[in-house]
């Protein structure tokens, strides 16, 4: 049988384009990278350093956090406050980096990178197929422009987990699309194994489940028990290894004490339910931090704007990407902070962005620019150890 390769060459276009335009924001971040290693002093010079190479300017912050998981493992004290401890980690980016480590003879550091940035590549290629496949070329180009060119996507190419748990979430909806529920809830069960976040997967998952076999009520429980069980797997197993390790389950979410204030979980719970963190808003504060509110802000009202424009899985798994990290940690002292960061995850907004812009060249270009430039600035902090998320 012989192959069209002209066929496949037209098929494949489409994807080179959108893997070029991820490319060319890539290109923005090691630019700005460089010219700050040049330009910009560095924040505190005694700060860990995995190397002075082109790409150690992509290991800051977090990094060493999952550096040190992939290299020494896991390790607590059981004093949720004081002392930031990696148990607030979650284990399969880290535990992914080591294995590519061992098999391949890299560092683990260089493994936090490769994993980071193939994961992404494969993420970019899953979402431009997706919105393709339920809109037309222009939306899937245009929202891979703009997440590609969002100033969180940064940390797709850093040492951080964005881009492993951006990837399993679209495999996951990928897989819903294609009505493999089973293997659906592998994909979840991974992304809960690698951020928090992949908990909203769950009700998403339900959801889809209902609408397939909800004339058949027995079915449904079988399939719901069933995926439950496997899709809430990462969270579980890891609750699971800390009890046997530590002899406490819930050591990933006490020991966020730390990293916030010393605050518990219920008091920061409490402190977003009511509202607090709209009280502490700094609306004439343009660092990065204070830049976090607003692009929370942007998402989550292109998300409340999604009901018309997209399926309820992809409006409720947005608006749950969002509502997760601000219900758990924007009660604390830190706010709004990192929520640029975590709003890369929540891709559906970007749908629904990409679908304004092509009503509008001028705010195409406007909002590419803006979120451009702000990725260059947050790229040249990020290389010298200055929080940008």
């Amino acid at each position: 049988m012989a192959i069209d390769w002209s066929a496949l060459s037209q098929e494949a276009k489409p994807y080179i384009r959108a893997v070029s335009v991820y490319l060319c924001s890539r290109l923005i971040i090691l630019l700005a990278a460089d010219f700050a290693g040049t330009y910009l002093t560095l924040w505190k010079p005694d700060l860990w350093q995995s190397g002075s190479r082109w790409y150690d300017h992509l290991l800051r912050w977090d990094s060493e956090w999952y550096a040190g998981i992939a290299e020494r493992g896991y390790h607590y004290d059981g004093v949720p406050t004081g002392d930031l401890q990696p148990v607030v980690f979650y284990p399969a980016y880290p535990l992914l980096s080591r294995f590519l480590a061992e098999i391949t003879g890299i560092s683990p550091t260089v493994a936090l990178l490769v994993v980071a940035n193939i994961a992404a590549v494969l993420a970019v290629l899953l979402l431009f197929r997706m919105v393709r496949r339920h809109f037309d070329d222009e939306v899937a180009l245009l929202s891979v422009a703009l997440l590609s060119f969002y100033p969180g996507s940064l940390f797709l190419s850093a040492g951080y987990s964005e881009g492993l748990a951006l990837l399993l979430i679209l495999c996951c909806f990928t897989l819903l699309d294609d009505r493999r529920y089973i293997a659906a809830s592998v994909a979840a069960g991974l992304a809960l194994a690698t951020r928090f976040v992949g908990i909203v997967l769950i009700p998403v998952l339900l959801w889809n489940l209902w609408l397939k076999f909800r004339a058949d009520r027995r079915r449904f429980v079988v399939y719901a028990v069933a995926c439950l069980l496997i899709a809430s797997a990462g969270l579980w197993t890891y609750m699971l290894y800390l009890e046997m390790a530590f002899g406490h389950p819930f050591a990933f979410a006490d020991a966020q004490a730390a990293f916030n204030g010393d605050t518990s979980l219920a008091s920061r719970l409490i402190a977003s339910v009511t509202l607090q963190p709209l009280l502490r808003l700094r609306l004439t504060d343009f660092s990065p931090a204070g830049l976090d509110q607003w692009f929370f802000f942007l998402l989550l009202g292109l998300t409340l704007s999604a009901w018309r424009r997209l399926s309820v899985s992809l409006t409720l798994f947005s608006l749950g990407a969002l509502l997760v990290p601000y219900l758990t940690l924007g009660g604390g002292p830190a706010g709004f902070t990192s929520m640029t960061r975590f709003g890369v995850l929540a891709f559906p907004a970007f749908i629904v962005l990409a679908e304004l812009c092509r009503r509008s060249a001028l705010l195409c270009f406007a909002t590419l620019g803006l979120f451009g430039a702000v990725l260059a600035l947050h790229s040249a902090l990020f290389a010298q150890w200055y929080w940008v998320g």
